[in-house]
């Protein structure tokens, strides 16, 4: 398992900072970490997750981790806009993966709660950071038979089964261009983060990134891709690797991208082409 640069995400049940007392619940102990399963009963037979990356880096402040036997993503975008007097954009997004890595790697359960681990992730995150930096961030749990999510700002997710498109999360933005972000002092909070949960099947397939794919791909190029990919029986780590180089050529292509045709939309401008940016792309198999 590769861990580029060092990880954490979120949370889906009862939030749970770090400081919170240990609670009971029928006379169990109950760990911080996992899922509240009055919402989700444990399946009788559990999936699981094989998981792989592709980073092609621009200002290199994204940062990202995948951890197979927990079943958990995380996926984060340093703010470039706090890019200059000294500030260095990466270094929020590589604290919360890193302290959401490090919780996951030392979690005695499964099933962890997206919300929680990132809310958790965040708290060590602010404590420890030199910096008035912002990120994005996504999480992603696999839980039994279904995927839960936690995500501040435009990292997000897709869902493909059978190579069609069966979920796409949609950005979380407060105007064009500017995403929700985590930040240490002001912005947004994991109070705000996109909660939810959708059942899985052996054969699904997640692909997770930032802006940078999601920008310059159309939901209809991404899910010709993954079908071409599922065609050709290509890793996780192989389909990220085509995924990101799809991403990268549209951005530096002139021709028409998401995030053109959103300025167009939204801001009334001629802008068509790509954008350039830090492309991470997860590519997750969801399997028995």
């Amino acid at each position: 398992m590769q861990t580029p640069d060092a990880l954490m995400g979120l949370a889906f049940g009862i939030p749970a900072s770090a400081g919170d007392e240990v609670g009971q619940e029928n006379g169990h102990r109950w760990d911080p970490m996992d899922c509240d399963q009055k919402v989700l009963p444990p399946a009788r037979t559990a999936l699981r997750m094989e998981c792989d990356f592709s980073y092609l880096p621009d200002h290199d402040e994204d940062a990202h981790f995948c951890h197979a036997r927990a079943g958990v993503v995380g996926v984060a975008d340093g703010v470039g806009g706090c890019r200059g007097d000294g500030v260095d954009a990466a270094e929020f997004s590589r604290g919360l993966m890193a302290n959401a890595y490090n919780a996951v790697a030392a979690a005695s359960c499964s099933g962890i709660c997206p919300y929680t681990l990132l809310e958790m992730a965040y708290q060590k995150t602010v404590a420890s950071t030199r910096t008035p930096a912002a990120s994005t961030a996504l999480v992603l749990s696999l839980a039994g038979r279904a995927l839960r999510w936690a995500y501040v700002g435009d990292s997000t997710f897709a869902v493909f089964r059978g190579g069609r498109l069966l979920l796409r999360a949609l950005p979380q933005q407060h105007y064009f261009n500017c995403p929700f972000q985590l930040r240490a002092v002001g912005g947004d909070r994991v109070k705000d983060a996109a909660l939810g949960e959708f059942p899985v099947e052996e054969g699904d397939v997640v692909v997770a990134g930032t802006d940078g794919l999601f920008d310059n791909v159309f939901d209809a190029a991404l899910e010709g891709i993954v079908q071409r990919c599922t065609a050709l029986s290509l890793t996780p780590g192989k389909m990220a690797q085509a995924i990101g180089r799809l991403a990268y050529d549209m951005a530096m292509s002139s021709r028409e991208s998401p995030f053109s045709a959103a300025s167009r939309e939204q801001q009334g401008t001629n802008f068509t082409g790509g954008k350039m940016d830090d492309i991470t792309v997860v590519v997750a198999f969801i399997v028995s």
